[in-house]
């Protein structure tokens, strides 16, 4: 779905905000590419297929700043791929792209993960930090086998397994990403954790930047989500690969001995609260999607 920005505003009478077009993102990608952001056209085209955007464009078509952003269900939705070319920074163009998704997602709760540099902007648009998320990548050595408990196994992901895989997902995230996972099925490869009890977690990886990126992992504990992060590192041996995981020491410190060094973090932001889930069977997010899906 395409959303159209209604009486499209100008600044200076130089920048016009519309809707993202297709034929937008090469323009996009380049923007990204000025920034060394890892993004290919075609994870530009794959996150414009599972969401919308606005760009703001001079008058002679260039695009200057571009705004991606991804309804999960009715009540959430997450935001991403915030860019304001160098030229135009200091002359509001990053605060008229949030002003547009924010009046197209009326009453919804927003996520994002910001740079340091971004936070002031999304704090005076009412986001609060929530926690922070590592990069870690690079490219892969030996990976050590983690075993899983007695009666549980690995395997392959099949069509059958979404509907439980989307149950768990959105318990752990409180957003209904259903058209991702669909998509993350098409276009990568995903594995999951069961016993006899049901699923215990799931995992995928897939192309993306300059190899590959595995993401999301989710699962009831470590137990299950470390062997799913060591299987994956492994089947990537010798290959680049990027993780971003919410903050956790004993992960961090498995990927640095992997050769998955951190270079760098994200703050994650949300418009309002959400209330926690404290049981203990509560499933939990070990790695992002990426960073613009969350």
């Amino acid at each position: 779905m395409t959303q159209t920005a209604t009486s499209p505003p100008v600044l200076h009478t130089q920048i016009t905000f519309r809707s993202m077009q297709p034929e937008d993102l090469a323009q996009a990608w380049q923007l990204s590419k000025d920034l060394a952001w890892p993004h290919r056209l075609e994870d530009w085209e794959q996150m414009l297929a599972l969401g919308n955007g606005f760009v703001a464009t001079t008058a002679d078509g260039s695009v200057v700043g571009t705004l991606l952003w991804w309804q999960w269900g009715t009540q959430a939705a997450s935001m991403g791929m915030i860019i304001v070319s160098p030229a135009w920074q200091g002359h509001g163009v990053g605060k008229h792209l949030m002003a547009l998704a924010r009046q197209a997602l009326p009453g919804y709760r927003l996520h994002l993960n910001a740079t340091s540099a971004g936070v002031p902007l999304y704090e005076k648009s009412g986001f609060h930090s929530t926690g922070v998320v590592m990069q870690h990548q690079g490219n892969v050595s030996t990976v050590p086998l983690i075993p899983l408990p007695e009666g549980c196994r690995m395997r392959p992901m099949g069509a059958a397994d979404l509907g439980a895989i989307c149950a768990m997902d959105q318990a752990a995230l409180k957003l209904d990403r259903s058209a991702l996972l669909l998509r993350l099925m098409e276009d990568g490869r995903g594995i999951l954790v069961d016993s006899e009890k049901g699923i215990l977690g799931f995992s995928f990886c897939r192309k993306f930047g300059w190899g590959q990126a595995t993401g999301p992992i989710v699962a009831l504990d470590q137990t299950f989500a470390l062997p799913m992060l060591a299987y994956w590192a492994g089947t990537c041996a010798g290959q680049f690969l990027r993780v971003d995981i919410p903050q956790d020491e004993t992960v961090a410190g498995l990927l640095d001995q992997w050769g998955l060094l951190r270079v760098g973090s994200v703050v994650s932001m949300v418009t309002e609260e959400t209330e926690n889930d404290t049981s203990a069977q509560s499933p939990t997010c070990f790695a992002l999607c990426s960073q613009a899906l969350c």
